[in-house]
């Protein structure tokens, strides 16, 4: 019931194309923005569990999609910022800084 419920009110990237090449009189505007709300609502929600868990692998893979989306919002300060972070940690820090994935 869960897969089918992330299936129809998370937007994935075939729902949201298919959603979007329909006609303009046949679309639900609405409904595509509810869709993209949903899955940036569980983008932050996930991001959110795993620092408070501690999970800095989980917080890690997290920051990418993070930096897309503020990248197309022109957030790029933002954006930059964790990039750098991300790149200072996983290169230039030294060893004991960096988290390892087991």
């Amino acid at each position: 019931m869960s897969h089918t419920i992330v299936r129809k009110y998370v937007a994935t990237t075939d729902g949201l194309d298919a959603a979007q090449s329909k006609p303009v009189g046949q679309r639900d505007k609405w409904f595509e923005n509810q869709t993209l709300h949903n899955r940036y609502e569980l983008l932050y929600f996930d991001l959110c569990q795993a620092m408070n868990t501690g999970d800095i692998g989980r917080v890690e893979v997290s920051f990418l999609p993070w930096i897309y989306i503020l990248k197309a919002t022109s957030k790029h300060k933002y954006s930059s910022q964790i990039s750098r972070f991300l790149n200072n940690l996983q290169f230039n820090w030294p060893e004991s800084l960096r988290y390892k994935l087991v």
